[in-house]
């Protein structure tokens, strides 16, 4: 293990010092998670200033507008691999021409993120450039390339080659000269297979698309990417490219994105993976367990010390465990194990064996410790399981075990948890509220910055217990989403939303928020349209807000359900824009009227200039779209100053309005400014 992990501590320090190649990771969503030397050295970035942000940043402001971020990771994630060259963005602003290559990165089949490499390759460009343009300069250009170039004659000839060609191919001297036919060299160089599927894919005419064909061959523990472009004048340019210690680099990278640095085993983000391609084929049984007492270790003796017992506590686990089975480190001093569902008597042993080997005694430099260990048990039974259901009754387990006085294992039992039978009895009682009047709405005012205006109102549900208490929006919608009550409850939502709203004066609008669930229902968009006709609401009066995780679930289908709901009338707003995915090309794709900005902006707003730069940017969006704005979560004045200076847009907020139940909307408009004006 100490040996391992040198190794791999060593292999970070060489990635953060590579600066010859900007390499780092992407999270599936393309959010940077990591970034080396030469990464900032290319982009000029520092890692406190990238890390967290979206990689489209890189890209010019037309490449975002016509979505190629999104392109290149999705190709990545559809072929495991995206290659191309394109002009880039430094952080000052300056382009420099980039060779980018994008892999995917999966476990088990499940996309856990991308390792991207990208090299400026600027100068290069013009050394191309320049070779077409300045004959003179062709022999030293050649000679200073780093790759491998040959230009082949309309009959397969060589023209001419570089030196550094015969160097990446092996060749001796004269085996690149002009007049030789370059597909029987590459035979005897790289074999038939990978010469044969050159001559076929490469040495093509040219045509109308441009585009350079790019493959790559592996000859041992060697790598070439070669890259031809045909001529108009016939016959063809290719480079070879040496990549072999990229690819060493992005093995690596693809391991580090799945281990644990400190103890070389699975981490968690793998485990889950691992966890969901597992429950679809097999039964399989989690063991969740932690060291007792290792938190007094590391306050006594420190991290060093703490790190080698959990290193020596791993080893441990791999020794208790069969080939095929999985050891994962959680975090901290917490463990997991994934094994193939056995008999009750094999899974306790393997329990009991886990708890009694992690309980002996550690020397380490000297220093005797006694620790223990506690485990919880679950195994996966056939409703169904999930990842995270599995792993969370083995969480359960664990802590009964700990309950029990430690340094000893509990199996999940079905009535664990107050959580779970809390969650059965909401469930309940929340299909009763539904059918017996225990839900409402209330509804929060929306005023126009510039002038206080009352322009509509947000229809929030709320559901009060018959005991007078309150339960939390954010804690029974997920529960009727997952109970599949979500559809239900927005159609009544709907239904009333639009019924109180024909009342008001008729300038007055209703916002409604849309599910995830509700927009994947057939049913939704004959709701809609059942509710505005048995409300004789105006459709220009009901504004639907959706989140942009609920049209990336489905874009296309997305697509199509809001171009229908818009060709009814309807508005369609952007809920919490800036929280999630949102780009230019995303808001541009959809039939949006609304952006709302998400209350985490506003509530910054006076504090950080960066959500001051957000909120200008968002409004300048809109403005460039024909899209109007609100701003949620108005809880200052300095906010509304500051929102008032930027564009006449619309704020709702504890400042102007809290929700108010339907029967005091009457006092509401009659009363002064209720109409016209905010407070």
């Amino acid at each position: 293990m100490a040996d391992f992990s040198h190794d791999d501590a060593m292999y970070r320090l060489l990635v953060q010092g590579v600066t010859d190649y900007a390499i780092y990771m992407l999270a599936p969503d393309g959010t940077v998670v990591n970034w080396n030397a030469g990464a900032a050295r290319a982009k000029g970035y520092t890692a406190e200033e990238i890390v967290g942000r979206n990689f489209a940043c890189f890209y010019a402001p037309e490449d975002r507008t016509s979505g190629l971020p999104e392109r290149g990771l999705a190709t990545a994630r559809e072929t495991g691999r995206f290659e191309a060259e394109g002009w880039r963005l430094r952080k000052d602003g300056t382009r420099f021409w980039a060779h980018v290559v994008i892999d995917a990165i999966r476990d088990g089949g499940a996309l856990v993120g991308f390792a991207k490499i990208t090299r400026d390759r600027t100068e290069q460009r013009a050394a191309a450039v320049m070779l077409k343009a300045a004959s003179d300069n062709l022999d030293l250009a050649l000679s200073n390339m780093m790759d491998g170039l040959c230009l082949i004659g309309p009959d397969g000839r060589l023209v001419l080659a570089n030196a550094r060609l015969g160097d990446i191919l092996g060749l001796e001297a004269g085996a690149l000269a002009p007049g030789r036919r370059l597909v029987p060299v590459l035979r005897r160089v790289l074999g038939s297979t990978a010469a044969d599927l050159f001559a076929r894919t490469h040495l093509r005419p040219a045509s109308g698309v441009r585009e350079p064909v790019i493959s790559e061959c592996v000859r041992g523990s060697n790598a070439l990417s070669i890259r031809t472009r045909a001529l108009e004048a016939g016959g063809w340019v290719s480079t070879f490219e040496d990549v072999s210690e990229r690819r060493q680099i992005e093995g690596r990278l693809r391991h580090l994105a799945q281990h644990d640095p400190l103890t070389g085993l699975t981490n968690r983000a793998a485990l889950r993976a691992h966890l969901d391609a597992r429950l679809d084929r097999a039964r399989v049984a989690v063991l969740r367990l932690d060291l007792d007492r290792f938190k007094a270790v590391n306050d006594s003796f420190g991290h060093a010390l703490g790190d080698a017992v959990l290193r020596e506590a791993a080893g441990r686990l791999r020794a208790c465990v069969r080939s095929g089975d999985l050891v994962a480190r959680l975090g901290g001093d917490e463990f997991a194990v994934v094994v193939e569902a056995r008999a009750p008597a094999a899974l306790a042993g393997l329990a009991e064996r886990v708890v009694r080997a992690l309980g002996e005694v550690y020397e380490i430099d000297g220093i005797r410790l006694t620790l223990g260990a506690s485990a919880g048990l679950a195994v996966a039974e056939e409703e169904a399981p999930t990842a995270d259901g599995l792993l969370g009754a083995a969480d359960l387990a664990l802590r009964q075990a700990k309950a029990g006085g430690r340094n000893g294992w509990r199996r999940y039992e079905p009535g664990m948890g107050d959580r779970a039978a809390a969650r059965r009895v909401m469930e309940r009682d929340l299909r009763r509220a539904l059918g017996a009047g225990g839900l409402a709405l209330h509804y929060q005012p929306i005023f126009r910055v510039r002038g206080g205006a009352l322009v509509g109102f947000e229809a929030l549900l709320r559901w009060r217990l018959p005991d007078g208490r309150t339960v939390p929006p954010a804690e029974f919608i997920p529960l009727a989403e997952e109970i599949g009550l979500m559809p239900e409850v927005g159609a009544w939502v709907l239904k009333e939303a639009c019924a109180t709203a024909a009342g008001w004066p008729a300038h007055l609008t209703v916002a409604v928020n849309v599910s995830p669930t509700q927009l994947r229902s057939a049913a939704f968009l004959a709701g809609v349209e059942t509710a505005l006709a048995g409300s004789g609401l105006p459709a220009s009066r009901l504004e639907l807000e959706i989140t942009e995780t609920a049209i990336l679930e489905n874009r296309e289908t997305a697509r199509d359900l809001l171009g229908r709901l818009r060709a009814l009338g309807t508005m369609l707003a952007l809920d919490d824009f800036g929280t999630g995915y949102s780009s230019l090309s995303f808001v541009h794709s959809f039939p949006l009227t609304r952006i709302k900005i998400d209350r985490s902006f506003v509530r910054e707003l006076s504090e950080t200039p960066q959500s001051t730069a957000i909120v200008r940017a968002v409004v300048g969006l809109a403005r460039g779209l024909g899209i109007a704005v609100t701003a949620e979560g108005v809880e200052t004045e300095a906010q509304r100053r500051l929102l008032a200076e930027e564009a006449d847009l619309d704020i709702q907020g504890f400042l102007t309005g809290r929700p108010m139940a339907a029967e005091h909307l009457g006092a509401f408009l009659d009363a002064p400014g209720g109409r016209a004006a905010a407070a």
